[in-house]
Formats: structure tokens, sequence, C-alpha cells
């Protein structure tokens, strides 16, 4: 059983070995005072060996069991840093009140501004996560649900456990679909595009708005990603 998570800005690192060996910028998808982290706790160097920090900010409530999951993910796949912020009521001004859900590209100005206003170096990544259901514009659909969406590249990204949660199998599938598609939407977020290698397996494989297809993927980066990763955050 999971021990009750806190939420304070707590960190820890497992490494990512990767072989060495899938663009442009766009954004890419798959009241409470607002509480935010001082910018001492937010400052830009990662622990030793980490390719970078990530905050993971809850909007609103988010489950235990699910957090904890996306943080070993990211640790995991991406050899960043994590950290864990209070929760934060999700904002008024994303609301889209004719499908009774969040405009996902305004959760990421709101993000955006999140880590403004506490003095988060923008080096640092945010990934947003909720329980609400969330959407985008996606041609010819002016408002269309999505699990996740992240700026390519850019400093946030959020996923929603919504539509992840859909006739799974059982509460480890639920986390093992957050988990994938946070390590994707983070990983848009370092600039890596879709992954065109399908025999692969990548994580960033687009899912075409069908679990199916998150369901499909080994939850890692292909050969190929992880090489285009590795050069990505060179600089």
């Amino acid at each position: 059983m999971l021990a009750p998570r806190r939420f304070i800005c707590s960190s820890f690192l497992s490494m990512l070995l990767v072989a060495l060996g899938c663009g442009q910028p766009a954004v890419e998808q798959t009241e409470p005072a607002t509480t935010h982290a001082a910018a001492s706790e937010a400052e830009a160097t990662p622990l030793p060996g980490a390719r970078a920090k990530v905050i993971l900010v809850p909007l609103r409530s988010f489950p235990d069991d699910l957090l904890v999951a996306v943080e070993q993910a990211l640790e995991t796949e991406l050899a960043v840093e994590v950290e864990v912020h209070a929760p934060v009521e999700l904002p008024e001004a994303a609301y889209y009140p004719p499908r009774k859900r969040y405009r996902a590209d305004a959760l990421l100005d709101f993000l955006d501004s999140y880590a403004a206003d506490a003095g988060i170096d923008p080096s640092v990544k945010l990934l947003g996560l909720t329980e609400v259901d969330i959407s985008t514009t996606s041609e010819p659909h002016e408002d269309w649900g999505i699990f996740g969406l992240g700026r390519s590249p850019g400093q946030s990204a959020v996923v929603s456990s919504k539509r992840l949660s859909r006739r799974p199998k059982n509460r480890e599938h639920v986390r093992f679909r957050l988990a994938t598609t946070s390590v994707h939407e983070i990983g848009h977020t370092f600039g890596l595009p879709h992954c065109q290698e399908e025999q692969a397996g990548c994580v960033m494989l687009d899912a075409e708005g069908g679990i199916e297809n998150t369901d499909a993927n080994t939850g890692k980066l292909g050969p190929s990603c992880a090489k285009k990763l590795e050069y990505l955050t060179l600089f």
C-alpha cells in the first residue's frame, strides 16, 4: 500500500540509462487562493545527474497513487528530478461552459503564469495534473476532448485522468496510462515531436485520440527518441 503523500516540495531521483542510437514549435496534445512555491524552492539547477527539474502541480484534487505513478515514471524514463507542489484551484477562465470541461490551452497559460509569479526558472518544467475533462481545438473540431497537452518546446504541460480512467483492466492500468501520457507530454516540452517508429512502441507515438494506442505503447522512449532527447538537453 502506498504511504500517504505529503504535499511539500519533495524530490528524489532514479537515473534512466538510454542507448544512443521520433518538429516545429507547437502545442502538442495528447475560490481557494492559489498557493505558489517560494522561488528558493524552484531553483533551475537539478540534482547532480538529473536532466532537468519537473514540478507536478495538482489542479484541484488528484489521487495520491496516480501522483506517485507519474512522479516515478518521469524520474525513471526521462531522468529528471521531480518536485510536488500543493494543489491549486482550477482557473475559472479556463472553464468551457458549453461542454462543461476545461480548455487545456488556457490551463497551460495558467501554469506559465504560476511559474512566473513564483519566480520559477524557465528551464524548469511544470506538469498540471487534473481529474476534470480537458479539451483543445483540433480541426475540424472547435472543442476536442484530449488526454493531455504540452507545448513543444515549452515550459508547461497538462494531463487529465478523466478519459484515461475509462474501462481500465484495473487500477494499475490507470496508473500506467497516466504515467505514459505524462512522460509523453513532458517529452514534448523538451522539444520531442511525435515518434514515427511504430515498431519501437515508443512513448512519443501519437495516441490520435485513441485509448487503445496509449495502451499499446511500452511507456518508454524508443532508440531514436532517446538519442534525440540526449541532443536536445545538451544545451
